[in-house]
This record gives C-alpha cells, structure tokens and sequence, in this order.
C-alpha cells in the first residue's frame, strides 16, 4: 500500500468522506459543466440567438481567469458594483457582478483549492456557524411570517446570501499583502469616481443620469448617502495604510491627498449620521497615527474655511441648515418610538423579514409635544433587525462580529505594528466596521434595495476574519507568549 494510501486511512472517517466527495466534484463538475456549456451553446447557435451566445462564451475564458485569480472578484465588484447598483431596465450587469459572480467564484475556490496544498485547509468556527443559523432563521422566519414570501427570499439572496459569500470568499482566500495592494489602486479609483460624481450632482447635474440624483444629499453613484460615505470610507483608510507604509515620498505626496479629498467627501455627503462616523473614525485615528491625522486636520481646516468663504457658501449653508434642522431630529424621535413599541410587541421572533413597513404605522404616535406628519420608514438598522427578527435574529446577526472583536482584541500584542498584516491595519478595518455602524443607526441599510452596504459589511469582516484567524487554533490563540 503506498504512503498517500496509508495516510489517508488513517483519517479520520469525517475527513475521508470530505476528501471523497471534493475529489469526485473536481473530477465530474468540469466534465459535466462543459458538457451542459456544449449543449446549450449548439440550441442557441441553432436558433440564432446571438445576444445570449456572446455573454456566454465569454464566460468560460472569464472563469478561467477566476480560475487562476479568484481574487479578481473581489476587485472587480468593489469597482464595478457601486457603478451599475442603481441602473434602469433589467440590469444584466447586476445580475452579473452581484448576483452570480461573488457565489460563483465561492463555489469554483472550494471546489478546486479548497483543499490545495498551496492554501490553509478549510476551517470555518463558530462565527461561521452562527452565519449560517442566521441565515436559515431569516428563511424560516420568512415562510413562518413573511407576507410576500418570494421576493422576500429574492432580498435575502441579495442582502444576505450573496453578502456572506463575500465573507466567506475572502476569509478562504486569505488575502496577503500582495493582494490588499492589488486593491489599493482600485480604492483609489473607486474614490475619484465616487468623489467626481458627488461634486458633479451638486455643479454639473445634467451630465449625470438622473437615478444618480438625489437633491440635497450627496450619494455618488451609490443612491443612498449612508452607502456612500461608507465606501468612501473603506477607501480612504485603504489608502491611508498604503501612505504611512510607502516609502516612496512621491507617491505620498499622490496618496495623501486623495485621503484628504475622502473625508471631504464624507463632509460634503451633508448627512449627520456620515458626519457621526466620519468624526468617530477620526477620534480612532489620532489612537493610531496622531501626528499624521492632526497635520492632516490643520489642512482639511484651512481648505473648508477658504472653501466656505470663496466657492462652496452656498453649500456650507446648507450643511449649516442640516445641523440645524429641528424638524428631522423630531421625526428621528418619532421613528425611533415607534421601532422601539413594534420590537417590544413581539420581542423574541420579531413581525416577520420585510414587514417593518407594512406594520410600523399602527405603532407611530405623538411623543410628547412632538407630532407626527405621516408615517416613517425606519432609519435605524438596529431597530429594524429588532422589530423583524426579533431578539433571536438580533443576537445571531451579531455574534459573529462580537467573536472576531474579541477574538482581535486578545491577539493585537501578538500582531506586527506595522505592514498590510499588522495590528494598525486590523484596527482600520475595524474603524471601518464602526463607521458602518454608525451610518447604519440613522439609516435602514438592511431592508434597502442597494445590498451594497451589507456586502461592504461583510467583506470588510472577512478581512478581519483572515488577518486573525491564523492566530488561533481551534477558537483559542496560539501562544499568547509569542
């Protein structure tokens, strides 16, 4: 019997029928897949339908490439999706970058080096478990109390499945530094962009398409300012890595405007909850770099006060107008009651996945000397967990981040301090996650229909996830004397 023979045997039973089944999928999958691929291109020669050949041929050279760089996925929807998520029409190309090509390249990465010996094993824990006890409550709570079960599934598919493929996509990959810098110049268009479409739908709206337009917000192409701003932000930390690891003064002197230019992105959004977490990512930041951010904020004060004195009056005005605007904090007041008096109706399942607004009325009610116009959809996405899934859908949508926070906060003296794999970058990761967080207590990114922000959220988890997770063995650090 040979040597790989006998090591296999001596396996674990649970492990021989895992490599079993892997090794008949990489075997028969490809073979069938392009025998099925065969067919279905020979029916549409036929019938000369060359709209769908096309794409599809394409694609097989297409997941070859993914093939040979699954992170390329990655890339390509962090830059391409927030462009194409607000489109009119049927939007083939959502369904391509968001919906296919994200669970796709999960499936092909676990098929064909899930089990590499190029890469760790695949080892998921308990944060993954309690991923997927949330997802299938969601379904079970949809069956169970949903009003509009079938696109209620199809929302769950777009804010959740495809979201936690994202995680699970990265955490797989475990990116290294190499591939975070692949990133770094797509961050950096990705915030020109975001940036240069903002400033046009305030200057130059009429070269905009009008589902980019949203008066008086700023939302870039992203349709929603919390999502807006929250993209910004992942770029601009990206980036301000990138600047404080280079050792190249001349593209410092590129970078470090660029991060300037996102924050005053972040301002110009004209949203108090961006404002929030704009202001709490850089409460983290002087923690971690305190002479670069307060340099930093000397330059931003001086270009904001010639700006407000010169060229933007009108629109510092308008900021003015925002901050002072009691009637929206009293709708705030309002909508929040309401969520609260919907949760604590039924506390422990919730009303059911996407009927916050079709029950919330019933709950609305003056507060007060405050009264209330018209009722509201919700701006909290805390709440709406609450009010729909109760505390059980509450407490399994958040373990899993509560276990990589802890599980970080144990193993941050054992990280380098400095570099793409150390202990500063995993705290702007997580100066991410709490800006998201922020945005996401005065807007609902949960139940919208952009599941940008959701997919944010997740990847920028499975990013944490894959830095600390080679520190821990079976949930547990390696050596806390390292």
């Amino acid at each position: 019997m040979s040597t790989a023979r006998l090591a296999h045997s001596s396996l674990p039973l649970r492990e021989r029928v895992f490599s079993l089944a892997l090794h008949l999928l990489q075997r028969w999958i490809p073979l069938l897949f392009a025998g099925v691929i065969g067919i279905v291109v020979a029916d549409l020669i036929a019938g000369q339908t060359w709209s769908f050949l096309v794409p599809l041929v394409l694609g097989v050279p297409i997941i070859i490439l993914f093939l040979r760089y699954p992170f390329l996925a990655v890339l390509v929807w962090f830059l391409v999706f927030p462009l194409i998520v607000y489109t009119e029409g049927d939007r083939p190309v959502y369904w391509m970058i968001h919906r296919a090509m994200i669970p796709v390249v999960l499936g092909l990465v676990v098929l064909t080096r899930g089990r590499s010996r190029q890469r760790q094993p695949l080892r998921f824990g308990l944060p993954e478990l309690f991923m997927l006890f949330f997802l299938l409550y969601v379904v079970a709570n949809i069956l169970v109390l949903g009003k509009t079960r079938i696109p209620s599934l199809v929302h769950v598919y777009d804010r959740l499945f495809v979201p936690f493929c994202m995680y699970a996509l990265v955490r797989l990959l475990a990116p290294s530094p190499a591939d975070i810098l692949r990133l770094m110049p797509v961050a950096f268009v990705s915030l020109l962009v975001q940036c240069g479409v903002s400033f046009l739908s305030w200057f130059r709206p009429d070269v905009l398409p009008e589902y980019w337009l949203h008066p008086g917000r700023t939302t870039g192409s992203l349709g929603s300012p919390a999502i807006y701003t929250s993209v910004l932000m992942f770029s601009t930390l990206l980036l301000l890595q990138y600047a404080v690891d280079s050792q190249k003064r001349w593209l410092r002197s590129i970078v470090f405007p660029a991060v300037l230019l996102g924050f005053f992105g972040v301002f110009f959004s004209f949203s108090r909850g961006s404002w929030v977490g704009g202001l709490l990512v850089l409460i983290g930041l002087l923690g971690l770099y305190p002479r670069a951010i307060l340099r930093a904020a000397v330059v931003v004060t001086l270009v904001m006060v010639l700006a407000g004195g010169f060229f933007l009056q009108q629109e510092f005005s308008w900021a003015s107008q925002r901050l002072e605007n009691q009637k929206t904090a009293e709708d705030r007041i309002i909508i929040f009651v309401a969520g609260a008096s919907m949760a604590a109706a039924r506390p422990l399942f919730g009303w059911g996945y996407d009927n916050y607004n079709s029950n919330v009325a019933r709950f609305t009610q003056n507060v007060g000397d405050i009264y209330y116009d018209k009722t509201h959809s919700s701006h909290n996405s805390t709440l709406t967990i609450l009010a729909e899934l109760g505390l059980v859908g509450f407490a399994l949508s958040v373990l899993p981040v509560a276990l990589w926070l802890r599980r970080s906060w144990k193993i941050r003296r054992l990280m380098p301090q400095a570099g793409l794999q150390g202990w500063p970058f995993l705290a702007l990761l997580w100066l991410c996650m709490l800006n998201l967080f922020a945005v996401s207590s005065f807007s609902d990114i949960v139940s919208t229909s952009n599941p940008a922000g959701l997919a944010l959220f997740w990847m920028t988890l499975g990013f944490i996830a894959s830095l600390v997770d080679p520190y821990f063995e079976r949930g547990q650090p390696r050596s806390l004397s390292a």
